[in-house]
């Protein structure tokens, strides 16, 4: 008996194999595809996560190039300032002078001690002798031709010129110099003024920098490369490692402020990036080995390895389990996402931080004007902090005074106002601490009590403070931040960190306006010293020659009417003494005015009595010009001298009146005196003109255009005379 297969079952039977094979294939398909899958994504990920690693480098090599030039660039502003500085200390001294000042080197020791990196300033002559060092003094022989500092400034002005690397004579230490050149008055060269910076100084900062490992940091010149400082240092400080010129060279024809480019260095391929520091022939070069990326990488791609074994391994289970799956990893890619958003915001942040504190940095380098520089950091601080209000208050010296304050709005001025800042900021204000509040409203003071009531309808209430010191390089407090919120715990140890930033700028810019204040005054005072000195010559020799000219004049006058050599002694002697009297007068005024009533008392003293009733004075005090002085003494003494001969004052019982009164006029003031005598011998019309006479009617009237009248009453002489008195024409002296 035969048994068939029924056509049907065959049919079915192989579409199941097929349909089984079909599915065996395509599990295989599916297999192969996951396995394909799987390796290619773990291939893209590696490659694309060694990009991102290579970018990330390269990203963080440019910024330190950018920050570390920014910040030299800063340094070299303040040293420039200081050569230039110098430069106007020594402007018009010999060079024995300089060597000689004390005064001077205590200046230049001042300097140095203010400016950290500075170790020392250099004062030498054309020869290249030393002459003058803020290290030591006396100065100690040294000479720096041999220096090519010294030697490319007396070729030609090289503006601000560093130098190669040294090994200091006295410290033993690794540095290098910046040269100024100083110019005599026919602009030929009169030596330089240097000073020598700490390379131990840019080590200590640039360590301070994070970068990966086997990054390092020069500083070069582009004239002929040559390195001048490098972190990590060379055991010696000075043996440093060459960099590739032609690689740089290359890099510099195509970009010449910043880029990036490769070079093999000491057999080692590395990247790096430059950046000029501003106009100058200077860089700073930050690079690191070309495979600096392969250890994270492989760390990460091991990772990721691991990964993908175990989804190979697991892939059947993976397929059970996809949907679960995938709803898990795309809640790791949101975690993912959030993170990486997250990380970017914080970047944006600190960036937008960074990029504030460049920008203040670089206003308050370019400012000298006290007001805006704290403007300029008031904002800067309001800005960094999203406060709503900055105050700037001086320092214990200045009282404490607010200078200057921002309030947006403005009706939290009355808020703050109503607050007690000097308590609340206590240890700001009087031990240089920071104080950070988050909520004034809670916080209490030394007794207990609240510093500020809570909110009230309709009214602002202050929350949040932050007071940061601006502390000078002396250690002097200038004076204190103020900021403030409304909101409750709004600054953190990020906005403190930020500020003690923007405060360390603020301390170096004021410190720059207060040197740049200082020269301009002395420079101001030299001038005007010069220039009274110069009025005060001219001044002299004019007075003499009138001098001269007044002493011809009485030996002619009293020689015409002598009658013997003894009257013509006594009458001379006498002149003199009076013309010698108003010019002693006239001398402790510096020439510019004497006394009417000193005149007067020097002239008839000698002739009061023991009651002082004989002789009797009555004015206001009178300044007499230089002009108007000498005439008028002279007038006087010859009054006095014949009252004692012939009038009231040759007998005891006669009498002499003086009286004067002033009145402005319109180009000076008007001078009225009359000078009477009585009790004295009768008085008669004189026979002859005499010296007197002459001086009181033609001298007066020439030289003061006075109105003299004279009355010879028998009961007693009067004069009267009226003149006006013009102003003085000598310069105020400050004396």
């Amino acid at each position: 008996m035969q048994f068939y297969t029924r056509p049907e079952s065959i049919s079915l039977s192989q579409k199941r194999r097929r349909r089984s094979l079909a599915r065996g294939r395509l599990t295989l398909f599916m297999g192969l595809f996951g396995v394909a899958f799987i390796l290619l994504t773990f291939g893209y990920i590696a490659w694309e996560q060694r990009n991102r690693l290579i970018q990330r480098n390269e990203d963080d090599l440019r910024n330190a190039a950018f920050f570390l030039a920014d910040h030299t660039a800063r340094l070299l502003e303040v040293t420039d300032l200081t050569l230039r500085q110098a430069a106007t200390l020594v402007q018009g001294r010999s060079w024995d002078q300089i060597e000689a000042s004390k005064p001077l080197w205590q200046q230049l020791h001042t300097v140095q001690d203010t400016l950290p990196f500075i170790e020392d300033v250099w004062l030498n002559d054309s020869s290249g002798r030393l002459r003058l060092t803020s290290e030591q003094f006396p100065t100690p022989s040294s000479n720096l031709s041999g220096r090519d500092v010294f030697s490319a400034q007396m070729r030609a002005d090289q503006g601000l010129f560093i130098g190669e690397p040294i090994l200091g004579s006295t410290t033993k230490t690794p540095t290098f110099m910046i040269s100024r050149r100083l110019q005599d008055g026919n602009t030929e060269f009169g030596g330089i003024a240097a000073v020598t910076v700490s390379l131990s100084y840019f080590y200590d900062y640039w360590s301070k920098i994070r970068l990966p490992k086997g990054s390092r940091v020069v500083l070069m010149r582009a004239s002929d490369g040559s390195v001048i400082a490098q972190h990590p240092s060379p055991p010696d400080g000075l043996s440093f490692s060459p960099i590739d010129g032609a690689a740089f060279n290359r890099a510099l024809a195509s970009s010449s402020q910043a880029g990036l480019y490769s070079f093999v260095s000491l057999g080692q391929e590395r990247v790096g990036a430059y950046r000029q520091i501003d106009a100058m022939p200077l860089y700073i070069g930050v690079s690191m080995p070309e495979d600096a990326y392969w250890t994270p990488w492989f760390v990460q791609t091991r990772l990721y390895g691991a990964f993908a074994l175990i989804a190979l391994l697991a892939l059947l289970a993976l397929t059970v389990l996809a949907s679960e799956q995938f709803h898990e990893q795309a809640a790791d890619a949101a975690l993912l996402e959030r993170q990486v958003a997250l990380r970017t915001s914080e970047l944006r942040t600190e960036t937008a931080a960074l990029e504030i504190l460049n920008r203040t940095g670089s206003v308050l380098a370019a400012e000298l004007d006290i007001d805006r520089i704290i403007e300029s950091v008031v904002d800067a601080g309001i800005e960094l902090t999203e406060a709503q209000f900055g105050a700037f208050y001086c320092g214990a010296s200045q009282s404490e005074r607010e200078h200057y304050g921002k309030f947006e709005p403005a009706s939290l001025r009355d808020a703050f106002t109503a607050l007690a800042i000097r308590e609340i900021c206590a240890p700001a204000f009087h031990e240089g601490k920071t104080v950070r509040l988050d909520d004034i409203a809670v916080e209490q003071g030394h007794d207990g009590t609240p510093f500020t009531l809570d909110a009230t309808p309709g009214q602002p209430v202050i929350r949040s403070i932050l007071a940061v010191p601006v502390v000078l390089r002396t250690g002097d407090t200038h004076g204190i931040l103020v900021f403030g919120h409304e909101r409750a715990g709004m600054f953190n140890r990020r906005s403190e960190r930020l500020l003690a930033g923007l405060t360390a700028q603020a301390a170096i810019a004021l410190e720059n306006s207060r040197l740049y204040r200082n020269a301009q005054s002395e420079i101001e005072e030299r001038k005007q010293a010069q220039t009274q000195q110069s009025l005060l010559i001219r001044e002299l020799h004019h007075r003499v020659k009138n001098t001269l000219a007044t002493v011809q004049a009485v030996v002619g006058a009293t020689a015409r009417s002598a009658l013997s050599i003894d009257d013509f002694y006594q009458a001379f002697v006498g002149r003199i003494i009076s013309l010698a009297n108003t010019h002693s007068l006239l001398t402790e005024a510096v020439w510019q005015t004497a006394s009417l009533r000193e005149i007067l008392e020097k002239e008839l003293r000698p002739y009061n009595d023991a009651s002082a009733e004989r002789i009797v004075f009555h004015g206001p005090e009178v300044d007499l010009p230089s002009e108007a002085a000498v005439p008028i003494g002279m007038a006087l003494h010859e009054l006095t001298t014949n009252a004692a001969k012939y009038g009231a004052l040759s007998v005891p019982g006669g009498k002499v009146s003086i009286s004067w009164k002033a009145e402005p006029a319109e180009d000076g003031t008007r001078l009225g005196l009359v000078w009477e005598e009585r009790g004295g011998p009768v008085v008669s019309s004189p026979t002859r003109q005499g010296f007197g006479s002459r001086l009181l009617h033609r001298v007066l009237a020439t030289q003061l255009n006075a109105k003299v009248e004279t009355d010879f009453e028998p009961a007693g002489l009067r004069v009267a005379i009226d003149a006006v008195l013009k102003q003085a024409r000598f310069p105020d002296m400050g004396v």
